[in-house]
């Protein structure tokens, strides 16, 4: 199963400029992190709202890298808000382009539902390496991500519909399909849904993390202890990003909705645990090239076992996008 998402249409950028909530943490970000007349170099610059918020903040020259086409967009919009002398707009891969100096902060927005399923991470590091000034700033400055088991509402509706025989028709291999497949954008996945507290799956500093950590698979395993008796079919996870200084954004379950939503990830069925349940999580996250990674998970719940058959996240961009 496939889950394909094209930012470089002016209809893909649009999610993302209507979330009020990650466009203005961003843009607060942006205004606390730039001073007057610094640098700043925009990895995915999509439509260029970042590098209208450095320059709006002060910020000396801006330098918006984007791969797609969006960039004529982007153009036309930096022109009409009157920052074409102080934003160069440049269409190319961030890991060949070549930049007339060194920045003093970096700025993308390369996060996906679980910040790191977009697989964009370490085009930002290479940047990092390349562009960024001894003690330069980045944003995100570091970025969290979170896992608890969850009952999703909607998928097991969904399930129950397939197993219903609707119109008098055995339909169970729709809803075994149904049952497994993977989705972001789970708005109404909440606190409630939730079996027990969060655990960290992993703690990503951007200002230092090395290419070959953010390069090779990430792994998490645990256990997990159920508070209280309810309904479990997914894992839910989601990110926690701390853009700079005090200004964060997160997709979490008890947060405001975003485009992103929380990821989910089928356990093949709906289980009904009681308090003090024990479920056993291994989960592991493949990169595998800019834009594409693969996710793999199984559970373990008494008798019950699960394991995924992998999913392959794609995304149609060589670059983060803002």
């Amino acid at each position: 199963m496939a889950l394909e998402l094209n930012y470089s249409t002016l209809s893909g950028q649009e999610s993302m400029l209507r979330d009020s909530v990650r466009c203005k943490a961003f843009q607060q970000a942006i205004a606390a992190a730039v001073t007057p007349g610094c640098t700043v170099l925009d990895i995915g610059a999509g439509t260029g709202i970042l590098s209208l918020f450095a320059a709006q903040a002060g910020a000396g020259h801006v330098y918006a890298v984007e791969q797609t086409q969006i960039v004529d967009v982007a153009r036309r919009i930096v022109a009409a808000n009157g920052f074409s002398e102080r934003v160069t707009v440049i269409q190319g891969d961030i890991t060949k382009v070549e930049l007339p100096e060194r920045v003093d902060v970096i700025v993308s927005e390369w996060l996906g539902s679980y910040a790191v399923d977009e697989n964009l991470l370490p085009v930002v590091v290479q940047a990092r390496e390349r562009w960024l000034k001894p003690g330069g700033r980045m944003i995100p400055e570091s970025v969290k991500v979170w896992m608890a088991p969850a009952f999703d509402e909607l998928l097991q509706q969904e399930v129950d519909f397939w197993r219903s025989e609707p119109y008098g028709i055995d339909l169970e291999l729709i809803s075994r399909n149904a049952a497994q497949r993977m989705d972001c954008f789970c708005n109404h996945i909440n606190r409630k849904h939730l079996l027990c507290e969060p655990q960290l799956m992993w703690d990503i500093d951007c200002r230092s993390c090395s290419l070959n950590s953010v390069s090779r698979p990430w792994r998490f395993r645990s256990q997990f202890t159920t508070e209280h008796e309810g309904e479990f079919n997914v894992l839910a996870a989601w990110f926690q990003a701390n853009l700079f200084g005090k200004v964060g954004v997160t997709n979490g379950p008890s947060d405001p909705d975003t485009h992103w939503g929380r990821q989910i990830f089928p356990v093949g069925k709906n289980l009904f645990l009681k308090e003090g349940s024990q479920v056993e999580v291994d989960f592991t996250h493949e990169p595998r090239g800019k834009g594409e990674s693969r996710a793999l998970w199984s559970i373990k719940q008494g008798d019950y076992h699960f394991n995924s058959e992998g999913t392959t996240l794609l995304v149609q961009a060589d670059e983060p996008r803002n």
